[in-house]
Formats: structure tokens, C-alpha cells, sequence
């Protein structure tokens, strides 16, 4: 059995300090734990900056799991960039990371934090007015997140599996305000999404993804994006296919 570090995209936490019972990754650590693994759910910065983000996710595990065993990420959006931030360049827990499992990760950036950061960007209407208010109180991670052609932290040369699993909303996901943004998002670009990230951009270059999930960029880490009765039943029940997408991940490491 493995030790699992879950880690958070932008605007995330690990557990939720006002309710310890919600969980940005729904569900999946006391399902994993179940499954015998040992599992930790950092929270960095929800609106900082990759490099301090990636640092004070290493300080933190390196906090919780001192030693020299290994560790595996399973890490959902930003968290995926800043565990590779990690692995290219941190010294303490880099070298104990073994593998890296990067949902929805955008490795070439978002057109959303494209958009916020100009304000007449055609994608800027459809953003969903909350997550428009969130995006704009953001620590410096925007700049990171914009769209570009080159990754930020390429692989190591050896020693850690990297695998990416990407996301594509399915048109049954009508009632979702991230729904219409991807569908704004295809539209401009012609790109596949999950109305945060492309698909081409959750992918690695010359890497097959492992899974490919017919889910948004919310309901990746079992939270619908709808309002209501739905998230209502998320949070006390979560989605018995969205545990069973991570028991599954889990096995892959």
C-alpha cells in the first residue's frame, strides 16, 4: 500500500477548516484509507503564486511524513503543476516522489486565466459569475496558469512515473455553469475541455493519458458543478463512480 498525497488545484483546500467533514477531493481519502493506504491532504495557498504554492507543499509533507520512503501525488489542476514544481526543483521531498497522477493538470496553461487577465477577452462572458469574483482576488497564480507552448517543469530525466488523466464534459452536463464556459471555450478555440482546462493541455507531451474522464473539471474531485439538490447529495453521499475513478488510480501505483 502506498502513501497518498492528495493535492489540491487553485482556489482548493485539503480538508475544509470551517467543516472538517468536506474534502476538496470528495470522498477519496477516507476511500483510500479504507483500501489501506496512508493518506494526506496538504492545503497550500488557495490563490498564490506556483512557486510559493509548490513550497509550501513540500514543507508540509516533509512536516507530516519525514523520512526517506517513497510517495505518490495524486494531484487535481494547479496541484498537478505544483508537484512537477516540486520534482523539477525541490531537494527535501523531490527526490522521495515516485509518482505523480495529474487529473485535469493544465500543463499548457487555461484560456480561463487567460481571459482574467484580460479583461476583453471574448471567453470573460461566460465565466460563472462566482468563480469570476474568485479568480479576482488571485496571489499571483493567473500568471502561471495563462496558456503557453512550453511546460513550465519538464520531466525528470528518470525515477517518477508520470501519468495524466484528462477530463471532457459530456453534453448531459447541460445544467452546469461550467458547462456553458465549455462550450464558450470550444467554441473560441475549437478544443475539447472540460470548461477549465483542454484536453490537449491535461495532456503530456509524447504520453498517452492513462484515463480519460467523461466528467467536468468540478465533478473530477466529485462535486457537481450544478447547484442544489445535487451538490447536496455530493456532500452526503459522494458519487459511488467518482470513489471508484480513484481506487482505481490508486492501484496504478
Amino acid at each position: 500500500m502506498a502513501h497518498i498525497v492528495l493535492a489540491h488545484g487553485f482556489l482548493g483546500f485539503g480538508s475544509n477548516p470551517l467543516n472538517p467533514g468536506i474534502h476538496y477531493f470528495n470522498g477519496v481519502a477516507k476511500a483510500l484509507r479504507d483500501q489501506g493506504h496512508e493518506i494526506f491532504e496538504p492545503t497550500v495557498d488557495a490563490l498564490g503564486a506556483l512557486e510559493h504554492r509548490s513550497q509550501q507543499l513540500a514543507s508540509k509533507i516533509n512536516q507530516h511524513w519525514p523520512g526517506t520512503f517513497d510517495i505518490a501525488v495524486i494531484a487535481h489542476s494547479m496541484g498537478g503543476l505544483d508537484t512537477r514544481r516540486i520534482l523539477a526543483r525541490d531537494n527535501t521531498v523531490g527526490p522521495r516522489i515516485r509518482a505523480l497522477i495529474a487529473i485535469a493538470t493544465p500543463h499548457f496553461g487555461s484560456p480561463v486565466a487567460d481571459a482574467m487577465l484580460d479583461h476583453t477577452h471574448a471567453l470573460r462572458a461566460s465565466i460563472p459569475a462566482p468563480l469570476l469574483f474568485a479568480l479576482q482576488n488571485n496571489d499571483g497564480a493567473l500568471e502561471d496558469l495563462r496558456t503557453r507552448t512550453v511546460l513550465q517543469d519538464p520531466d525528470k530525466p528518470a525515477g517518477v512515473r508520470y501519468m495524466e488523466v484528462v477530463c471532457s464534459a459530456q453534453e448531459n452536463n447541460d445544467a452546469s455553469p461550467l458547462f456553458n464556459l465549455c462550450r464558450a471555450i470550444g467554441k473560441l478555440s475549437n478544443a475539447e475541455n472540460d470548461g477549465v482546462v483542454t484536453v490537449q493541455s491535461a495532456k503530456a507531451p509524447a504520453r498517452t493519458p492513462i484515463e480519460i474522464w467523461p466528467v467536468d473539471h468540478g465533478a473530477a474531485i466529485g462535486w457537481p458543478s450544478s447547484f442544489g439538490f445535487d451538490a447536496f447529495a455530493a456532500l452526503i453521499s459522494p458519487p459511488q463512480d467518482h470513489i471508484d475513478r480513484y481506487i482505481s488510480l490508486a492501484a496504478r501505483l
